[in-house]
C-alpha cells in the first residue's frame, strides 16, 4: 500500500470519527432526542382477551385513557380524605427521603396520616403498598379480571405519592405492571429491550438499573444511548400505562402526584384460557379482596429461577463467584451477614452447580447443559436461603429481598 493512501485512510478515519459530546442528547435528560416512538392509545380499559393477545404476549406498552377513573379513588382520594380515614395506632408506611431516586438513600417508617400532613413541606415521597383501610377504593384493573391472574400470579401494589419532581432512575422489572394516575402528570420514558437492551447499559445488574445520571446523561460514559430510539409518554389524572416485563423505563412525576401501580407474574403460558375472564368489569373485585403473593414467591418456580440467571448472565461480560453473589444480592449481603445467615455456602453451592467445567465462571452454555435435576437442586438450595432470611426478619424486622425485585 503507498503511503499517500495509507495516509489517507487514517485521514479518513480520524476526521469521520463520531465525537459523541457533539451528538443533541449529550449532557441532556435522558430519552431528550429520539423520542420519536409511538405506543397504542386507547378509551378505558380493553377487554381482557384485547389486552393479552395483543399487548401483553407480544410485550407491547398501551396507554389507556380514563381507565383509572372507574376507581373510586380517583374522586375521594384527597388529603382531606387521608386525614379523615381511620388509621391502626401501629400502622406505618415507607417514606424516601430523596426525590430524585437513590438505590441507596435512606427510607423511613412513619404513619400515613403524619406523612400526609408533612409531605407538602418536607420533599418526602411515599413509596409503600396501599395501605388496607383505603385498598377498597382501587378497582383491579378490568383487564386483568382473569382467574389465573386474581388466583395466583398477583405480586404486588405500590402506592408512589408526592408533592411532584420525583426521578426514576433507569431500569427495568422482572414483572408485569400497570401504573395508574390518580393525582398530577407523569412522562414515562421507555425503551424496547427487544431493539436496543444491548444500547442501555443496565451496570448495576444486582438491581437491573443503569447508574447513569437521568438528568445529564454523559455519552462517553454510556455511548450506546446515543443510539437508541426512545417512546416518550405522558399520562395525566385518570389515566392508565401498561409497561410489559423487563421493559427498559425511567419515569418522572409533575405536581401534587399519586399512582398506583400493580404488578403480576409474567409467567403465564400463552395457551391459557382467556375465556374465563370476566366479559364485564367487576367493581368489587379491588385490592382489598384481591390477594398479593409477594416478589419471594416469584422466585419459586424453576422456570422463573432459570430466566433470572440468564438474564444476569447477558448481562454480564464475566460471570465469576463474585459476580454472581453481587448480581444477585448486591448491598443486601450486610443484612446477611450481621444475621448470620451461612449465604456464601449456599451461594456457592448454588454457583457450583452452574459451573459445569469448574472453571471459577459460568455462562449461558453451561446453563444449556443443566438438566431438570441440576435446576430442582437450585430451586432447592434457593428455597432454604429463603426460610432463612424470613427467619431473621422475623427476628429483627429487617428487611431483605433478592435483588431486581426478586
Amino acid at each position: 500500500m503507498k503511503l499517500e493512501t495509507l495516509f489517507c485512510i487514517v485521514f479518513y478515519s480520524v476526521s469521520y470519527a463520531r465525537d459523541l459530546t457533539q451528538e443533541r442528547g449529550h449532557l441532556k435528560p435522558f430519552g431528550f432526542t429520539n423520542s420519536t416512538l409511538k405506543c397504542d392509545e386507547v378509551e378505558k380499559f380493553p377487554s381482557p382477551d384485547v389486552f393479552f393477545r395483543n399487548y401483553v404476549f407480544p410485550k407491547r406498552p398501551l396507554v389507556m385513557r380514563n381507565a383509572a377513573k372507574i376507581s373510586p379513588a380517583f374522586k375521594l382520594w384527597t388529603d382531606d380524605y387521608f386525614l379523615q380515614v381511620q388509621e391502626p395506632r401501629d400502622h406505618v408506611v415507607s417514606v424516601e427521603t430523596e426525590k430524585k431516586e437513590n438505590r441507596k438513600q435512606d427510607v423511613h417508617d412513619m404513619p400515613f396520616t403524619e406523612f400526609v400532613g408533612s409531605y407538602n413541606n418536607s420533599g418526602i415521597y411515599m413509596v409503600n403498598p396501599v395501605p388496607k383501610f383505603i385498598s377498597q377504593d382501587i378497582v383491579l384493573p378490568c383487564c386483568m379480571q382473569c382467574p389465573f391472574i386474581v388466583e395466583e400470579k398477583l405480586v404486588e401494589n405500590i402506592m408512589w405519592f408526592s408533592s411532584g419532581g420525583t426521578k426514576s432512575v433507569v431500569h427495568t422489572d422482572s414483572v408485569e405492571n400497570i401504573n395508574c394516575l390518580y393525582r398530577g402528570d407523569k412522562q414515562f420514558v421507555m425503551v424496547d429491550p427487544d431493539k436496543y437492551g444491548d444500547k442501555v447499559d443496565l451496570d448495576h445488574p444486582e438491581g437491573s438499573y443503569s447508574g447513569v445520571d437521568v438528568d445529564s446523561v454523559d455519552y462517553t460514559k454510556y455511548p450506546g444511548l446515543a443510539d437508541v430510539e426512545f417512546y416518550t409518554i405522558n399520562i395525566t389524572a385518570g389515566d392508565c400505562l401498561f409497561i410489559p416485563y423487563k421493559w427498559i423505563h425511567q419515569v418522572r412525576s409533575f405536581d401534587s402526584n399519586l399512582a398506583v401501580n400493580i404488578w403480576w407474574n409474567h409467567f403465564i403460558p400463552k395457551d391459557v384460557s382467556l375465556e374465563s375472564c370476566n366479559s364485564e368489569c367487576d367493581l368489587d373485585l379491588t385490592l382489598k379482596t384481591a390477594e398479593f403473593r409477594g416478589f419471594d414467591q416469584v422466585m419459586e418456580s424453576v422456570d422463573a429461577i432459570k430466566e433470572h440467571v440468564y438474564a444476569l448472565l447477558s448481562r454480564l461480560k464475566n460471570c465469576d463467584y463474585h459476580s454472581f453473589l453481587n448480581g444477585l444480592i448486591g448491598d443486601d449481603i450486610e443484612f446477611l451477614g450481621n444475621n448470620n445467615i451461612p449465604y456464601d455456602s449456599l451461594m456457592r453451592k448454588i454457583f457450583q452447580e452452574m459451573d459445569k467445567n469448574k472453571d471459577g465462571s459460568i455462562n449461558e452454555e453451561e446453563l444449556d447443559k443443566m438438566d431438570e435435576q441440576n435446576w430442582l437442586r437450585v430451586q432447592q438450595t434457593m428455597d432454604e436461603l429463603s426460610h432463612l432470611i424470613k427467619d431473621a426478619e422475623s427476628l429483627d424486622n429487617g428487611e431483605f429481598r433478592f435483588k431486581d425485585e426478586l
